[in-house]
């Protein structure tokens, strides 16, 4: 299953609020794919180690699941589309003149 259709499959499939034991009996087989599609995690997989005992609602869930994906769901990783790479920014002045006091 995309990432995308995940909060409205917990809606649907589960009744909240709902412990952690029954959203893995319910839904934890379900697998959830990683962007590039080649990697999927299960629910279970990603929410067991939380430890977390019961979720109040869908929102809390999804949230819960998003923020525990593993590194094939981040995309590309140190990609800023709001600047320059600064890896090659210098520091301090630019001219290699000699300044002296």
């Amino acid at each position: 299953m995309e990432i995308s259709h995940v909060l409205a499959f917990l809606e649907d499939e589960l009744t909240f609020p709902i412990h952690q034991d029954s959203v893995i009996r319910q839904v934890g087989a379900v697998d959830i794919e990683a962007p590039d599609a080649q990697e999927t995690e299960t629910v279970s997989t990603i929410i067991g180690p939380v430890g977390q005992e019961t979720y109040a609602s869908a929102d809390e869930l999804f949230t819960t699941i998003i923020g525990n994906l593993s590194d094939e769901y981040i995309g590309r990783k140190f990609y800023d589309d709001r600047g320059g790479n600064l890896a090659g920014a210098s520091v301090g002045p630019t001219d290699e003149t000699d300044i002296s006091f």
